[in-house]
């Protein structure tokens, strides 16, 4: 009988220790995930991507075409469906376009990118990215 009671002192050591770590892997503090697209012109005109450290939309113009990049971070909560918008119109060679937003933790987010030609040009070469959680 010995034998039967230290294998279930062991299993019971490996359970818990499973348990442990099984709440630990899903922990919200954890769970941020960031999320990068790019425009599918050819060369990459601009990228916007979500950090998900300070729930954060950074937006970068690549390319001095004359045209601006456009980023969304779309979210939905318990409050509601987002769209928040950034631009980056200043040109590739000067600083990024950035905004922030306190997001529940664990909210999926989609970030979608486009180049515009001026600030109501069409958009276009859009791109989506999935997969971001705040």
């Amino acid at each position: 009988m010995r034998v039967n009671t230290r294998m279930k002192k062991r299993g019971a050591v490996v359970a818990a220790a499973a348990g442990a770590a099984f709440l630990m892997g899903v922990s919200p503090a954890m769970a941020g995930t960031d999320a990068i697209a790019y425009t599918n012109d050819a060369g990459w005109g601009g990228w916007a991507k979500f950090v998900s450290n300070g729930d954060r939309l950074d937006v970068c113009d690549t390319r001095a075409d004359g045209k601006r990049v456009h980023g969304e971070l779309l979210y939905t909560t318990s409050t509601g469906s987002y769209r928040r918008v950034v631009e980056d119109a200043n040109g590739a060679d000067n600083s990024c376009g950035s905004g922030s937003w306190d997001l529940p933790e664990g909210t999926r987010v989609t970030v979608r990118v486009c180049l515009k030609d001026g600030a109501d040009g069409r958009e276009e070469y859009c791109a989506t990215k999935q997969g971001g959680v705040a």
